[in-house]
């Protein structure tokens, strides 16, 4: 009797990489799921990137139409600059397009991470394969994050020299919560950060709808928080200025005050205006002191002949990199918090509940 021996039973598996298995295949499959809002976010940037780029050559331009110095009132270029010219609304809406960029990013990228795998079922299919649900998670944020973080850097790198062009024929203020919040890089810093929520309220509310929701709520909450609390992150300066006169330099370029700017009377409260004693006075002994006319200068000369004074609480230009660097941190922190509420979502989540 003859021995049979069986020849091993020949595998394909080696002759090609699955598309589901590896690094390679979960970035193929990120992209397929993702591309329709990767190619969207890509088109958006770019368009943005280069209107303001264009913006900031005509800006630069029209400062040196004005020899390299602020434009004079009754100049043409002082009329572009206008507070409803074209130049300004086009200004005013790339900001505010910057400014909520980082919401349209978690909303449509951060969101649908995980919250559709549990909506349509698919967690039990990918996590199944020969990659374990850990590294299918931070491969795929590491694919999205790494987009997201150089997307926004460029628009925020654009913005950054927008801002700073818009301040060479007109004067701004830098310190201004608008452009504070479009400078120096904090645009990108912001969508990493919501991009990184929107993917952990996907997985904890597992349901797209609902989660996006709780970013609009959230950004709108936290932006204005930001808004309220960001003046007063460092203890702020105070000086006495008198009404009308130089102040001798003391609020220089881009300060920020923080109370004591406005005066204001007619009312019985604080004025914010104080006499040579430094005593406040209320708004009806202000209205009394100085009646309102109908000539500023007028006013403004009866402040100066009863040797009125103001205090300030500001914060001088020079802090400006300082608070930058304090709000990112910030958000950085919470980008670190929601990452690591991701994680451990994914380390409970059971296999069998899709």
């Amino acid at each position: 009797m003859s021995t049979v021996t069986e020849a091993p039973a020949t595998t394909n598996r080696q002759d090609g990489p699955e598309p589901s298995g590896g690094v390679r295949g979960l970035l193929w499959v990120t992209w397929r799921q993702h591309r329709w809002a990767l190619v969207s976010t890509l088109v958006l940037a770019a368009v943005l990137v280069g209107w303001m780029a264009y913006l900031s050559m005509e800006l630069t331009d029209l400062w040196h139409q004005c020899h390299e110095t602020f434009c004079p009132d009754d100049s043409p270029q002082s009329a572009r600059l206008a507070g409803t010219s074209p130049l300004v609304l086009t200004f005013g809406v790339l900001s505010r397009l910057v400014q909520y960029m980082p919401l349209l990013i978690g909303v449509f990228l951060g969101v649908p991470v995980l919250a559709r795998e549990h909506e349509q079922r698919t967690l039990l299919l990918a996590w199944s394969q020969d990659v374990s649900p850990t590294r299918w998670l931070w491969t795929r944020l590491g694919a999205l994050g790494l987009f997201v973080a150089a997307v926004t850097g460029a628009v925020a790198g654009v913005s950054d020299h927008l801002q700073h062009a818009a301040n060479l024929p007109a004067p701004g203020n830098l310190f201004d919560y608008l452009p504070f919040l479009t400078t120096a890089g904090l645009p990108a810093v912001i969508s990493v950060c919501w991009f990184a929520i929107g993917v952990a309220l996907g997985a904890a509310v597992r349901r797209t709808l609902p989660a996006v929701f709780g970013v609009i709520a959230g950004f709108i909450g936290l932006t204005y928080l930001v808004q309220w609390r960001y003046p007063t992150l460092v203890t702020p300066l105070s000086a006495w200025r008198q009404v009308g006169r130089p102040d001798g330099g003391l609020l220089g370029n881009n300060t920020l005050v923080v109370k004591g700017g406005m005066i204001q009377y007619g009312f019985d409260g604080p004025s914010a205006a104080f006499d040579a004693s430094g005593r406040e006075l209320s708004g009806v002994e202000l209205q009394q002191l100085c009646p309102p006319t109908n000539n500023p200068d007028g006013t403004l000369s009866c402040f100066v002949d009863n040797h009125l004074q103001q205090h300030l609480q500001y914060q001088p230009g020079t802090r400006i990199p300082e608070f930058h660097l304090i709000v990112a941190g910030g958000y950085l922190a919470l980008t670190a918090v929601a990452l690591a509420t991701v994680w451990w979502i994914v380390r409970r989540t059971s296999l069998s509940a899709g």
